[in-house]
């Protein structure tokens, strides 16, 4: 709904900020860099992928994003940020390429961060730090959404909604 991929079948879905609110439309959908729970690499290389958050991201931008998404393994392929991607992140384990996901979106400079069960695939600890430096690197200039039932992004949230099926 926060994408405008659906509609409300009652009420409204609308964004509030700075004294406005707006309606949910696709035409705000470029407010929200989204990063589902699936794996959403292409084939093509680590670089290319993460172009796909900014086209114009230096090898140093590159780096740093791959470093805050604890994606540090990327330095130690052959290949580095050429290293071959294989569709839907073939060749990596999906921990690896959830944390390229996540690098990738922090490339893009977007207002609203929307992680969707992003972190599902990480251990404990990296999922920790991944959070953690998203939080402190992007919490002061972005609004970061967590869709989650894991611990520890609740533990990030300043406000917290719990949706549930209606009469439940």
């Amino acid at each position: 709904m926060l994408l405008a991929l659906i509609t409300p079948t009652s009420g409204r879905a609308a964004l509030c900020a700075g004294g406005r609110t707006e309606d949910i439309s696709p035409a705000l959908r470029a407010n929200f860099t989204y990063v589902p729970q699936g794996n959403t690499l292409l084939s093509g290389t680590i670089r290319s992928n993460l172009q796909l958050g900014n086209p114009d991201a230096t090898d140093a931008e590159m780096r740093r994003a791959l470093s805050l998404a604890c994606a540090d393994f990327v330095e130690k392929l052959p290949d580095g940020l050429d290293a071959p991607c294989g569709e839907m992140g073939d060749g990596l384990s999906e921990g690896q390429s959830q944390r390229i996901a996540i690098a990738r979106a922090l490339l893009k400079e977007s207002p609203i961060l929307l992680l969707d069960e992003a972190t599902s695939s990480l251990d404990a600890d990296t999922e920790r730090r991944v959070l953690q430096n998203i939080a402190s690197e992007f919490g002061g200039r972005t609004t970061i959404i967590f869709v989650t039932h894991r611990p520890e992004a609740l533990r990030h949230a300043t406000q917290t909604l719990r949706l549930t099926k209606a009469g439940k």
